[in-house]
């Protein structure tokens, strides 16, 4: 039925017209004020969506005083741990520059083995956390960096094949960081090798299960930024060394248990090469640190924070990650267990081998040190076992009086750091040193060595700054000092109390140091007197080693 309509109305009506609808303007800004106020509640949403699951990734643990010395992280976190676990099985050559038959990369650089069921079962000295490197922000995938522990561990082995006695606070005897930080470059400037398929295939094949996205995320955003930062460094820094460049002293003489503290300050607060910078020092040992005013072996750093902090910053940490709560605080509980830290005893350490020390040349030997070290070094009082500190302990006895290896004291920035230190901090960083507390500055500028304490002296090995004399009986002169000699698997030498040296070159396990070569010199330090020189008396000298060992 069409109920009479005509065929153009039912056209209309079937098919009706649409008649555009004009919002006034009026009702146009309040549609976009109500979607402005929908999108930024979004954003809003979303950001404090993220910024709550982002706080979830590094929950803050605050660390015993030994717990931050050994775990903590001080802001040098260098990658993310699944691309650390894989890295050995993707990159023997560089892990292993020595050959297999050398042993694994951990004894190739002279870390020490940590316990398989602990910290990931990464060596002692590397810590995990879940820190951003440089900037010290949460990260969903944790990071490897380094603790205290890394320099200042070692172990003391007594014969082939022994474990050692690990010790806590002492100079690693056998690191080779250097090296093995030349190697990690050159394994992350590898772009064929390193990449995120390659890391992904490798870390399945050792664990059995798959990298999950985020993993893979992160690791891809960090590679292609600490990639980045390498190669935008090489016209200043050059090339890092690899392969079995890495252990020939000539192109790199830094070797085994030292540092070269400065260039890194340089390179990292300058910006500059330091490419002339020979001030090689060993790495220290932190017994008893409440019993020194100065540190660093010239008397350059007055207060042990600053001591600490630009330690960590030599390591790659930075202003920004310095002041994350963890962090600081991981930094000024490791000073806080140095502070009372006790050093091992020769007669504990020693104990299986029959060592036993004779009470009269002890005792002999205390009337020498006191008449010819005592006044710089002070002494052990033997009713309590307190230090005493003696006359000019903590005092800096001049370059041209003690005629040690000068090279520390004439690098080419030495004059200019301080000032740079200090300008390198905002005022406002609660970790900034003071800089009357740095030298040369307003509380002197004497070029020399600082006059320190000597506890447990036989775990100090090698000695001098420079680590170019290997035992006691060379440093006090009773044997002549050895102009070349080898470092890294060194057994300890309990008789001439320091480091054994083996007589043949073995370039698997050891790196040549040669005395003559520029900042390696063991000229100087010639107390109580010279090697056969006037004066000389070899019984009271063996005496005094005697009574060293009780220190």
């Amino acid at each position: 039925m069409d109920f009479g309509l005509s065929s153009n109305l039912k056209s209309k009506i079937q098919n009706p017209v649409t008649v555009p609808v004009f919002l006034s303007e009026e009702n146009m800004l309040k549609i976009i004020r109500i979607a402005v106020i929908v999108l930024v509640s979004i954003l809003l949403i979303g950001t404090f969506g993220f910024l709550y699951i982002e706080s979830t990734w590094a929950k803050p643990v605050f660390r015993t005083p030994k717990e931050a010395f050994i775990h903590g992280s001080i802001g040098t976190e260098l990658a993310p741990l699944p691309v650390f676990q894989v890295l050995p099985d993707l990159f023997p050559d560089q892990l292993q520059p020595a050959g297999k038959e050398a042993g694994d990369w951990v004894q190739q650089f002279g870390f020490i083995h940590g316990k398989p069921d602990e910290n990931e079962g990464l060596p002692v000295g590397f810590n995990i956390s879940n820190f951003q490197p440089q900037s010290g922000k949460p990260s969903p995938v944790k990071f490897v960096g380094f603790s205290c522990a890394l320099c200042h561990t070692s172990h003391i082995r007594r014969f082939p094949d022994d474990e050692g006695v690990v010790v806590t606070g002492m100079g690693s005897t056998s690191l080779d960081l250097f090296a093995w930080v030349d190697a990690f470059k050159t394994i992350l400037l590898d772009e064929k090798r390193l990449t995120v398929e390659n890391v992904a295939k490798a870390y399945e094949a050792k664990y059995h299960k798959p990298l999950g996205i985020v993993d893979k995320t992160v690791i891809g955003f960090w590679l292609s930024t600490a990639r980045g930062q390498i190669l935008a460094s090489l016209p200043k820094w050059d090339n890092p060394y690899n392969g079995k460049d890495l252990r020939d002293s000539k192109l790199s003489p830094i070797g085994p248990a030292r540092t070269q503290p400065f260039k890194e300050l340089v390179h990292f607060m300058m910006d500059r090469p330091a490419a002339l910078d020979k001030s090689y020092s060993k790495l220290p040992s932190l017994y008893e640190q409440k019993h020194r005013d100065w540190a660093q072996y010239d008397g350059s750093v007055k207060d042990r924070l600053s001591r600490s902090v630009l330690a960590a910053v030599a390591a790659g940490a930075t202003p920004n990650n310095l002041v994350v709560p963890e962090i600081s605080h991981n930094v000024v509980q490791a000073i806080e267990y140095t502070l009372d830290l006790q050093g091992p005893k020769y007669t504990e350490v020693f104990k299986d081998q029959g060592i036993t020390l004779d009470p009269q040349k002890v005792e002999r030997g205390r009337a020498v040190f006191q008449q010819n070290c005592a006044s710089c070094h002070g002494y052990r009082n033997s009713e309590d076992g307190s230090w005493v500190k003696g006359e000019l302990q903590g005092l800096i006895t001049p370059i041209e009086d003690i005629q040690t290896d000068s090279e520390r004291l004439n690098y080419r920035y030495y004059k200019e750091l301080p000032d740079v230190v200090d300008s390198f901090f905002p005022d406002n960083h609660p970790l900034k040193p003071k800089r009357e507390n740095l030298r040369p500055g307003p509380q002197g500028d004497t070029k020399g060595f600082i006059n320190a304490p000597v506890e447990s002296v036989f775990a100090r090995a090698p000695y001098l700054h420079n680590g170019s004399v290997l035992t006691l009986a060379e440093l006090i002169n009773l044997k002549p000092r050895r102009e070349l000699f080898y470092r890294g698997d060194n057994l300890y030498d309990p008789v001439d109390v320091g480091l054994a040296s083996p007589t043949e070159p073995d370039d698997k396990h050891y790196f040549k140091f040669d005395t003559h070569v520029q900042g390696n010199s063991n000229k100087g330090h010639d107390y109580p007197w010279s090697y056969q020189g006037e004066g000389w008396d070899k019984a009271a000298l063996e005496d005094l080693l005697e009574y060293l060992k009780t220190l």
